[in-house]
């Protein structure tokens, strides 16, 4: 297994301080978010990135997670659902642009805090039949997550993410750990076996007192994901996904790199 970690724990650091991370922190690469404040913030220039990606290559190519804050492709306010879709396709010519290997999505979600009707769902299926006209000529994976089970949210069973994987081979998935967690042990298994090749990604955090995307090391359900997923065969990325916010306190520049550093030590140990 490749292990990977977000640009997003390094939220507020310069780009070049995020490309350097991954060699200071042990990772054989890392998952570039388009929203980090560095780059998102600063004309998006492609140019620039290409520059830090060749300055400081990593392992194995990048992954990239399309833009999610302030976007939802199944907005009911159509100016919003067609600016998220282009932002969506926007992600993945730059992955492709990068030789970035994955492209991970997100579905969006029902835009009142009710179940998702069937409207939502023909939403997603319009935003896919987007992405649908552009991936054939592409060699980056496009994948989709798994999103937290709240009332308003798309996709959040296995049975859901098997049906699309199904209707559509182009599509690949890119697995949450922490957003089924709290759905129970058997929830968590049967996406799993999903399997590879369609499932490309993982990303993996902790949970603790009720916090999402918290530190891995230590937690036993962490261990016992990971030793399901060692039985089961899986060799592709797993990429740790931890909010510094979630942390007890306020870290530097420095102690974010130890950090990370002792998380990955501790990953490879536990997938050994």
């Amino acid at each position: 297994m490749d292990i990977s970690f977000s640009s997003m724990f390094f939220h507020d650091a310069s780009m070049e301080d995020i490309f350097q991370a991954p060699g200071l922190c042990g990772s054989d690469t890392l998952e570039f978010w388009l929203e980090t404040p560095d780059f998102w913030l600063n004309g998006l220039n492609i140019e620039s990135l290409k520059k830090w990606i060749a300055m400081y290559p990593t392992k194995i190519p990048l992954s990239v997670h399309a833009p999610v804050l302030d976007l939802n492709p199944c907005s009911i306010n159509p100016d919003v659902r067609e600016v998220s879709i282009q932002w969506i396709i926007r992600s993945i010519y730059l992955a492709e642009q990068i030789g970035a290997s994955i492209c991970t999505i997100h579905p969006g979600r029902r835009t009142a805090k009710r179940p998702p009707s069937i409207t939502d769902y023909q939403r997603l299926g319009h935003m896919l039949d987007c992405l649908e006209e552009i991936v054939d000529d592409l060699s980056v994976k496009v994948a989709i997550e798994n999103m937290e089970p709240a009332v308003n949210a798309l996709l959040t069973a296995p049975d859901e993410i098997m049906k699309l994987l199904d209707e559509r081979s182009w599509l690949c998935f890119t697995f949450d750990f922490a957003h089924a967690m709290d759905s129970g042990p058997d929830i968590v298994r049967s996406f799993v076996e999903i399997g590879e090749p369609e499932l490309v990604n993982i990303h993996l955090s902790g949970g603790k007192n009720g916090k999402l995307h918290g530190p891995v090391s230590g937690d036993t359900k962490v261990s016992t994901f990971l030793s399901k997923i060692k039985e089961n065969g899986y060799n592709g990325q797993v990429t740790l996904e931890i909010n510094d916010l979630v942390l007890p306190r306020e870290l530097s520049y420095s102690d974010k790199i130890t950090f990370m550093a002792q998380e990955i030590a501790w990953l490879k140990k536990s997938m050994r």
